[in-house]
């Protein structure tokens, strides 16, 4: 006598969930209800607690989104613009504290600052010092210190002769320019809601 040994093994359960879902081809779907016909009942449990799973899945799946919730939705994650304010209230000029150039200094003093014209401003709440100095017969280099929160967000621009330069000071807010022409300057410190100016600068 031979005896089907296929015949006599239980459904696997990625077998039993294809025979649910009708994914399998008609060979399999025989072979599967041949088995199921023969008392086994290892394997009907198998395919009553697995059904029950699936349609407890069923159930729990979310239809389709209706048009306008889907905007609304999106619509809560809309950057917000925010408002420009007035130039007015943009732009301020900075307060001038400290110039070397109009206050005498010590001996010491001069000896540790050189030829440098040293600059201390007030921003509002936040500070510049600012330290020109000629680095040849026709250029002059611009070092600098601005403290304030997140120093690294702001741009310091000059403009001097025809030349426009910006930069991003460091995370403890130091900054340098270099070979800038020999010329009366300017310079602004742009941050996302102040803007200040500095007065204009003699080299």
């Amino acid at each position: 006598m031979i005896v089907n040994r296929n015949r006599d093994r239980h459904l696997q359960t990625n077998q039993v969930l294809d025979f649910l879902e009708e994914r399998l081809a008609e060979a399999g779907k025989r072979s599967v209800e041949q088995h199921l016909g023969r008392p086994c009942p290892t394997c009907r449990e198998r395919v009553r607690s697995l059904g029950e799973l699936l349609a407890i899945m069923r159930r729990d799946r979310v239809g389709p989104v209706p048009p306008a919730l889907r905007q609304r939705a999106f619509a809560l994650f809309t950057p917000v613009a925010r408002s420009v304010r007035a130039p007015g209230l943009v732009d301020a000029v900075a307060e001038l504290l400290f110039d070397s150039s109009d206050q005498l200094l010590t001996a010491a003093a001069r000896r540790s600052v050189g030829g440098a014209r040293r600059m201390r401003f007030k921003l509002g709440a936040h500070s510049l010092e600012l330290e020109v100095e000629r680095e040849g017969g026709s250029t002059i280099g611009i070092r600098g210190r601005f403290t304030t929160t997140e120093a690294h967000l702001w741009s310091i621009v000059v403009d001097v002769g025809t030349e426009h330069r910006a930069v991003r000071p460091d995370a403890d807010g130091s900054f340098m320019f270099s070979g800038l022409p020999l010329a009366r300057l300017t310079v602004r410190l742009v941050g996302f809601e102040e803007r200040f100016w500095l007065p204009a600068i003699e080299p």
